[in-house]
Order: structure tokens, then C-alpha cells, then sequence
């Protein structure tokens, strides 16, 4: 019986997804699919890529300390 019921609950929010992206598609100008929806990523390759963005900003941030500003 919760299972049905949580089922129902299922469709209910994937048609009110469903509506909510037409509308906003319908209001858009120029609408992409990524403005509708972003698949979510990969939390490992989410993390690699922040973990490259850091050390990239430490290398730089290096870089920059040898310029004196006066």
C-alpha cells in the first residue's frame, strides 16, 4: 500500500517537473536543455576537477608574488 502510494507520489512530481519545464521553455527566449535540466555529475570527477582548479590557483597565486606592487 505505501509503495503504491509512494509510486503515485512519483508520477504526481514528475508531471509537475514536466509542466514546470514547458512553462519555463515556453517563457524562454532561446531556451537550452541545460537551462531545464543539469544532470548531476560524477562526485570523483567532480572532485578531481576542483582538487586541479586548486592546485592551478596555487601555482598562480605563486607566480603572482614575485611581482611587487607599489
Amino acid at each position: 500500500m505505501k509503495a503504491e502510494t509512494e509510486s503515485t507520489y512519483d508520477r504526481y512530481q514528475f508531471a509537475a517537473d514536466t509542466a514546470m519545464m514547458q512553462e519555463k521553455a515556453s517563457r524562454a527566449k532561446r531556451p537550452k536543455i541545460t537551462d531545464l535540466f543539469k544532470r548531476p555529475v560524477d562526485e570523483e570527477l567532480a572532485r578531481k576537477k576542483t582538487e586541479s582548479m586548486v592546485e592551478q590557483t596555487e601555482h598562480t597565486q605563486e607566480w603572482l608574488s614575485q611581482f611587487e606592487i607599489t
